[in-house]
């Protein structure tokens, strides 16, 4: 290889250390950058988590430790509605929390951001105090060491006709190598109309004319098979079907998006269906035998899994008699 043509790209590598995405990352299954914030080259994603709508805070100012502790106030951060993206990954050991911060900064302004509030250390806190605190404005409490030798946090801004973007980023600073915590918020509003209630009779209508029936009265925790309480009344349903027609057996399939890797998501569908399953048979005495839990994950989606609309549709429980 010629020689000057080796250094040439060794210098454009290097000086563009922030990347969209990072191949030779070995980040965890399903993950991926926010487009519009990326990620510090040679970093890998080891926690992540997003969901269409929810709330999320914002420090806005530094925190007075001594009289709000550990919590979000109205005088120090800001809520905001919408689709939330919170992404962990490590940093090369080898770079500085203040080269990654401002690699950030530098490319969320180019991007149209401005900055909002940005700290380190004791700037971030208004009396003295360890920076290891400051974890808990990035929801990191549990793995508060890593931010032990030391905090920088930046709160950008984008506002766009299609609504305004907020991305936080937190970096950590410890022996072990940077934490950084992105955060990102794509404000909008909630989509409405998404609960159908479907009640025992036009249950045993759909299952005897196509041997189904799709519900999406089941809601759960998001990211897990918790059920949520408002999905009693269509469990009721299921219920009063279910000893109405005590010769019908049914497979009670899980439904998702199509975000996130493919096991990940058969996995969490069937977690959601044997839950499903087992409220049946625990609240109201219906027999296991009757109810066998099944997974479909992604592969079977009723709409396009491009936008918010056709994702909420695929994301569901179907009763499938046996």
């Amino acid at each position: 290889m010629n020689r000057m043509f080796y250094y040439s790209a060794v210098a454009v590598i290097l000086s563009a250390p922030l990347f969209s995405e990072s191949v030779l990352a070995k980040d965890v299954a399903g993950s991926k950058d926010h487009p519009l914030v990326g990620r510090y080259a040679g970093s890998e994603i080891f926690g992540y988590k997003s969901g269409e709508f929810n709330e999320q805070r914002f420090i806005t100012s530094p925190v007075n430790l001594k009289t709000d502790g550990e919590a979000f106030t109205d005088a120090n951060s800001i809520k905001v509605e919408g689709k939330i993206t919170d992404i962990r990954y490590n940093a090369p050991k080898d770079r500085s929390s203040l080269e990654i911060i401002r690699n950030y900064e530098e490319s969320l302004k180019s991007k149209g951001f401005e900055v909002v509030f940005s700290c380190a250390n004791e700037t971030c806190l208004k009396e003295k105090g360890s920076s290891y605190r400051m974890s808990f404005a990035a929801g990191d409490g549990q793995i508060n060491y890593r931010y032990g030798d030391g905090v920088r946090y930046l709160l950008a801004k984008a506002s766009k006709p299609t609504g305004d973007t907020y991305a936080a980023v937190f970096l950590g600073d410890n022996k072990s190598g940077p934490l950084v915590h992105v955060i990102v918020a794509d404000v909008k509003p909630m989509q409405t109309g998404q609960i159908a209630f479907v009640d025992a009779g036009a249950m045993a209508k759909s299952i005897s004319t196509s041997g189904h029936v799709t519900l999406y009265g089941i809601q759960f925790d998001f990211d897990k098979s918790d059920i949520k309480p408002e999905s009693r009344p269509t469990l009721d349903e299921i219920a009063k079907f279910l000893k109405a027609n005590s010769e019908v057996a049914l497979v009670v399939t899980g439904h998702t998006d199509g975000k996130g890797g493919f096991d990940y998501n058969v996995d969490l569908s069937k977690r959601r269906a044997q839950a499903v399953a087992a409220d049946l048979a625990q609240h109201y005495g219906i027999a296991a035998a009757r109810l066998t839990p099944f997974g479909a994950g992604m592969s079977a989606p009723i709409a396009s899994n491009d936008d918010d609309a056709g994702r909420a549709k695929n994301r569901r429980v179907e009763l499938v008699k046996r």
